[in-house]
């Protein structure tokens, strides 16, 4: 291979045209997430960098980007949004492009000022986070705005017009897809459960959307008379398992139950027999998909959050380097994971 790497070279490596190989440089649109991902991962390999870049390498511009995320253990759903911090630092480190983590207890609203904190004292360009704490991550934003750094929202569509963007999924159509989902090929008068098991105390405005959709599905299509019924209860609740042990022994001719967050493996170690109806939950936990993969949940619904991180990086690296404005909001298609799927993911 040349010395100097070239955009044919990099086509012939990712089985792809030139054309799709030019697409990727120039932002041009009209290419998949995982094609683009390989292309650039094979582009980082070979050194190989667009005048774009050069230009900026050039003149010695470098940017320091925040990622501000919960603290989380291995397998949990904040360490895929890590791996792609991670990654994205790999593809980007050439470019001129420091990432830096700050992460903050969410039991703790000391810990994320704290954090906070050490983002502006630390002269960071650009910031992307996830609003999990509402207040103190408003407050945060406010001051973004003030200082004049931008940032990008991941895990919400919400219009934020002080975002640069933000990125996520639908979370009422996302209900709504569970209700369709637990719903399918149910008897006349089935029961149906929402048991939303929080955690930290902090109100979740994606859950509360997913919520409202599931609800206002069967608003829409009730001609079979279904009845839905909710517990909400605290992950830290010392009762927790004989709570909703009871809840499910009340609920008559239950047909599925909907865990609107990520905690389908806390339902199921609630289950004293043999399910008996069907389950539907969030997010691809380690737990969550070994117990798809036993069939003791029916189905997850995916949010992307590898890929909700990787973009957000990019945009941030494109907007600092290359002047180019993200789309202000990027809404992620609605993964529905089986068994059978599971094998991809």
């Amino acid at each position: 291979m040349s010395k100097k790497p070239t955009i044919k070279e990099i086509a012939k490596l990712a089985n792809v045209s030139i054309g799709t190989v030019d697409r990727v440089i120039h932002n041009r649109g009209d290419v998949s997430k995982e094609t683009t991902i390989l292309i650039k991962k094979i582009m980082n390999e070979l050194k190989y960098v667009p005048n774009t870049h050069a230009r900026n390498l050039a003149l010695n511009r470098n940017f320091k980007i925040a990622v501000l995320l919960p603290e989380h253990k291995n397998g949990e759903y904040w360490s895929e949004p890590m791996r792609a911090v991670q990654q994205a630092n790999t593809d980007l480190k050439s470019f001129g492009v420091e990432i830096k983590i700050y992460l903050y207890n969410q039991k703790n609203k000391n810990s994320f000022i704290k954090e906070s904190r050490r983002i502006f004292d630390e002269k960071n360009d650009a910031v992307l986070l996830a609003q999990v704490l509402i207040e103190e991550s408003k407050i945060f934003m406010d001051t973004c705005k003030r200082k004049s750094i931008p940032y990008i929202l991941i895990g919400s569509i919400k219009n934020d017009i002080s975002a640069l963007s933000t990125i996520g999924q639908n979370s009422y159509q996302g209900g709504r897809l569970a209700g369709e989902l637990i719903s399918f090929n149910q008897k006349k008068g089935t029961n149906f459960l929402i048991i939303h098991i929080t955690k930290a105390q902090n109100p979740n405005l994606n859950v509360k959307e997913r919520i409202m959709g599931f609800n206002s599905f069967f608003s829409d299509n009730n001609e079979f008379h279904y009845v839905i019924d909710s517990l909400i209860i605290s992950e830290e609740d010392p009762d927790l398992i004989k709570k909703i042990q009871n809840k499910l022994i009340q609920t008559e001719k239950l047909g599925g139950v909907f865990v609107p967050n990520s905690k389908s493996h806390i339902l199921v170690k609630a289950l004293e027999s043999k399910k008996l109806f069907r389950i539907v939950g969030y997010d691809l936990l380690d737990k969550n998909k070994q117990l798809l993969n036993k069939k003791k949940i029916d189905f997850l619904i995916n949010q992307r959050p590898y890929e909700q991180a990787y973009e957000g990086i990019d945009y941030l690296y494109k907007y600092l380097g290359l002047q180019q404005l993200p789309p202000q909001i990027v809404s992620l298609p609605l993964d529905i994971v089986t068994k059978e799927k599971l094998m991809y993911y």
